[in-house]
């Protein structure tokens, strides 16, 4: 019985952090390449997405990101050291920085959409 009451509550734990947090779509190109962010971010500003990016030749690289968004600044991560900081520059429009782990610096600008379905995990869907 005491299983069955711990796996409700942190069913229904789980479910609050997931519907509190406020989600986004970023889009837009690099170079040769299309971009699409799902973040999602929580009301203390902590902040987590899926980078999905495809190349000019269709293959798709994926990159989680973590950190946060405050007061329209993003600073955002992802574990090979890529490392992303940007404004928010409107309610449909983002710009920004890509640091690469290898120090390389690109600069990027992008559509936003606010309130838009996302996987469990901040990934585009389709």
């Amino acid at each position: 019985m005491f299983k069955i009451v711990l796996s409700l509550a942190l069913i229904f734990l789980g479910s609050n952090v997931y519907a509190s947090e406020k989600t986004e779509l970023w889009s837009g190109s690099i170079y040769t390449s299309t971009f699409r962010c799902g973040i999602c971010t929580r009301p203390d500003g902590q902040a987590r997405g899926v980078l999905l990016l495809k190349t000019m030749f269709g293959q798709v690289d994926v990159y989680h990101l973590y950190g946060s968004i405050k007061n329209g600044k993003m600073d955002l991560r992802h574990s090979s050291g890529h490392h992303v900081q940007g404004v928010v520059t409107g309610p449909e429009s983002v710009k920004g920085t890509i640091t690469l782990g290898t120090g390389r610096v690109i600069s990027f600008t992008g559509k936003r959409k606010l309130n838009v379905p996302l996987t469990a995990d901040c990934s585009p869907l389709d």
